[in-house]
């Protein structure tokens, strides 16, 4: 982003970044907009009008969501009487979602319902399919079909070869040298044997298997997921959650006219091929795949089942893709309402610098400066170095006074509790515990300085030479050298 804005001040151009940062920020880079919008020092123009909602009182609860007041959002709505509680036990709930849904396609009107689970969404859809193959809308003749569903998982985890699991399915997103583009496989095992790296052993659809390494390979190419059953029937809605050619687009609703060994037959005349399985029923979607459309009629259901996913961004998408009328459902209002008011926005690196900058008035410094300030201890090869260079000196043993010293402190200690005893015991008095313990503690070192001597040293090699003259021919000179007390010699010249 800094060498697109020195660019176009180079070439006195402009940047325009389109996008709403109330929405939801898939990717790291989609914060750009909402950094520039808070923390920049530059003056820029902004388009806040709304305009897909038709009515006012609608348009209305739009602005204040858009404002970053879901609370005062949700309360107009709860006004307007576009709030019904329901329980979920029964079903009760994602029945009414179900009929509101249908009341709306019976009118002619497009609608769609939204949930911040697919669990909900599952809830919801088979209410909604149960009452269209009533209705004669939806055959009752379906058939399952193997669909791909993603796992939505990290750059990191799909690095890990270790995070995947037998069974999972990889989809190829763009084409390695191994797999073509929208190729999909079945991961087998893992093959852990041998000093290598660990390799995944996959299947093909046609039956042979390869290895491959998840993490020579670029996250973006891949996609991890799981195989599971759909039902489909012919007059079903499928919303397309991959790109396919140029032919069908990731988020595209398409409805189902008949089923053709494998292949599906669309109502616009198209065929998904049987290679392609990357897609589910399109009745509810949840909020991130409901960003870029727009219909008459948005259906949100979230009960205390789903709240855990509920947040200011994900209210306001679902509530704004709506032109004509929003309806929401669920079986607390009450918490829905502060649920409503929570943010997942995440804060990039440059946004908590203000925040060290506090820590560190505070006295917290980072871990690496705490590195560089802690003393360094020197590696087992440095020490090997520095003792093959350098001879190690042996610790030098307490002088005689300082020993004293210590036999001075415990003496204390031992005439105090003498003393202590005497008086509780026999009733003899005169000077304090502590006075009797320092006239006998002062005496015994006293004792100890008088009679400390300074150990004689070893003569050095000339005198021990001079005492052999002395001694006449036929002595030895290292006979002159007397050994250390204790039985050890401190060596030559020492």
């Amino acid at each position: 982003m800094r060498k697109i804005f020195e660019l176009a001040l180079t070439h006195d151009a402009r940047v325009v970044l389109s996008g709403d940062t109330g929405q939801h920020a898939s990717v790291a880079r989609g914060d750009a907009l909402r950094i520039i919008e808070e923390h920049s020092r530059y003056q820029f123009a902004e388009l806040t009008t709304i305009r897909r909602q038709k009515p006012e009182a609608f348009r209305d609860v739009v602005e204040l969501a858009a404002g970053k007041q879901p609370d005062k959002a949700f309360a107009k709505l709860l006004e307007l009487g576009a709030v019904t509680e329901a329980l979920t036990d029964d079903g009760q709930l994602y029945q009414k979602a179900a009929d509101a849904y249908l009341s709306a396609i019976k009118q002619g009107k497009s609608a769609l319902l939204v949930s911040p689970t697919w669990a909900e969404i599952e809830a919801v859809t088979d209410k909604v399919r149960q009452t269209l193959k009533a209705d004669g809308v939806v055959s009752q003749h379906e058939e399952a079909v193997t669909v791909f569903e993603s796992l939505s998982w990290t750059e990191a985890q799909k690095k890990n070869p270790g995070q995947f699991q037998p069974g999972q399915r990889i989809r190829f997103v763009r084409a390695t040298k191994t797999f073509a583009k929208n190729e999909a496989a079945e991961v087998v095992g893992i093959d852990q044997a041998g000093p290598g790296p660990i390799s995944l052993r996959l299947r093909r659809p046609d039956g042979s298997e390869v290895f491959f390494n998840p993490s020579r390979c670029a996250a973006s190419s891949i996609d991890v997921g799981e195989a599971r059953e759909l039902k489909v029937a012919p007059g079903d809605w499928l919303l397309l959650q991959a790109n396919h050619g140029r032919e069908f687009v990731n988020g595209e609703l398409v409805q189902v006219r008949r089923l053709a060994g494998g292949a599906i037959v669309l109502a616009d005349g198209r065929v998904l091929p049987s290679t392609f399985n990357t897609f589910t029923h399109g009745y509810a979607v949840t909020s991130h795949s409901s960003q870029s459309k727009t219909v008459d009629v948005v259906l949100l259901v979230a009960s205390s089942r789903s709240f855990g996913a509920v947040n200011r961004q994900e209210f306001y998408v679902s509530i704004s893709r709506g032109r004509e009328r929003v309806h929401v459902f669920t079986d607390d209002a009450d918490l829905l309402a502060r649920r409503v008011a929570d943010s997942q926005e995440r804060k990039a690196a440059v946004e908590l610098q203000a925040l060290r900058d506090d820590l560190a008035k505070l006295g917290f410094v980072p871990q690496e400066r705490l590195k560089e300030d802690a003393p360094q201890i020197p590696s087992p090869a440095t020490v090997a170095v520095r003792q093959h260079h350098f001879r190690t000196v042996r610790p030098m043993r307490e002088t005689r006074s300082l020993r004293a010293t210590r036999i001075g402190s415990r003496l204390r200690l031992v005439v105090g509790e003498v003393a202590r005893w005497l008086g509780d015991k026999l009733g003899i008095e005169g000077r304090t515990h502590s006075q009797q313990a320092e006239v006998v503690a002062e005496k015994v070192e006293q004792q100890a300085q008088t009679e400390t001597v300074t150990p004689p040293r070893n003569p050095t090699v000339r005198q021990a030479l001079q005492q052999k003259q002395k001694m006449g021919p036929g002595s030895s000179w290292r006979r002159a050298i007397k050994p250390q007390p204790g039985g050890q010699s401190r060596g030559v010249g020492v």
